[in-house]
């Protein structure tokens, strides 16, 4: 199948990305930010919002041989593992809000709603001849 191409190999694990290059897909994210605190407190508490992004995009995307312990390896269900993006070169769009967080007193806590969309940059004709 034509998403086997698409599997990446990292260390011991085999890393099954939505959105790669080779599907020629892109992806955009809409997220509303939710944390304790007032409107316009977000980089009071835990770093600036550029940071807190790219932490994010790396968490989606495919990591370095060099950040995936040497003793981890995949469990029976991870093989392969899936994750969202091949590389985080691939979000061509991105917006950010930001909202309380209700029901937390630790102001270290925040929770994340992504909406993504994917967009395929490239139609392929699949044929079972």
């Amino acid at each position: 199948p034509l998403y086997e191409d698409s599997i990446k190999k990292v260390g011991p694990f085999q890393f099954a990305p939505l959105v790669s290059n080779h599907l020629s897909f892109t992806a955009s994210l809409n997220i509303t930010f939710l944390r304790p605190g007032f409107p316009g407190q977000l980089v009071n508490i835990g770093g600036d919002i550029d940071n807190r992004m790219k932490t994010l995009f790396d968490s989606l995307a495919i990591p370095p041989e060099n950040q995936i312990p040497k003793t981890d390896l995949p469990q029976s269900d991870e093989n392969p593992l899936f994750c969202l993006l091949e590389d985080d070169a691939l979000i061509d769009a991105l917006t950010v809000r930001t909202d309380r967080l209700l029901d937390s007193q630790n102001v270290r806590e925040a929770m994340l709603v992504i909406h993504i969309t994917t967009r395929c940059h490239f139609a392929y004709m699949v044929s079972d001849l």
